[in-house]
């Protein structure tokens, strides 16, 4: 289905301050604030990642500032929340990528972004290739 429920707005989110303090933020980064995807870069966004993204939005319910707060200090629910959105993520581009190298490409990426510094999570790019992949 490639209908997205998300409001894609050219701002920083309300939550950038924080987001700077806690995290290496590399160039480009997106955030989703409830039913709104803050994309400050305007760089282009994939579909799997809008699909990424919705998930956070559902995770976040009626209380985003909620949820980030959680997700700033806790780092077990941080990974599970990346989790599941980055399988979510894996899942939608398994259904437009049919070359087998090109999708192992994209989810090697992702992997790599799942096991970067930016999360703090301490993981290596095989670790969260395989929790991805499961």
């Amino acid at each position: 289905d490639l209908q997205l429920l998300m409001r894609i707005v050219q701002e920083q989110p309300p939550i950038i301050d924080t987001a700077r303090r806690v995290f290496r933020l590399p160039e480009g980064a997106i955030f989703c604030w409830g039913d709104t995807l803050y994309n400050p870069s305007g760089n282009l966004i994939d579909f799997p990642t809008m699909k990424h993204e919705e998930t956070h939005s559902k995770q976040q319910g009626n209380d985003p500032d909620k949820w980030w707060q959680r997700y700033f200090t806790d780092n077990n629910f941080r990974k599970g929340q990346e989790l599941e959105a980055y399988r979510v993520q894996y899942k939608e581009a398994q259904k437009l990528i049919k070359d087998r190298n090109a999708l192992f490409r994209y989810v090697l990426r992702i992997a790599g972004d799942f096991a970067s510094e930016m999360y703090g999570l301490n993981m290596s790019k095989g670790e969260a290739l395989n929790l991805i992949k499961q």
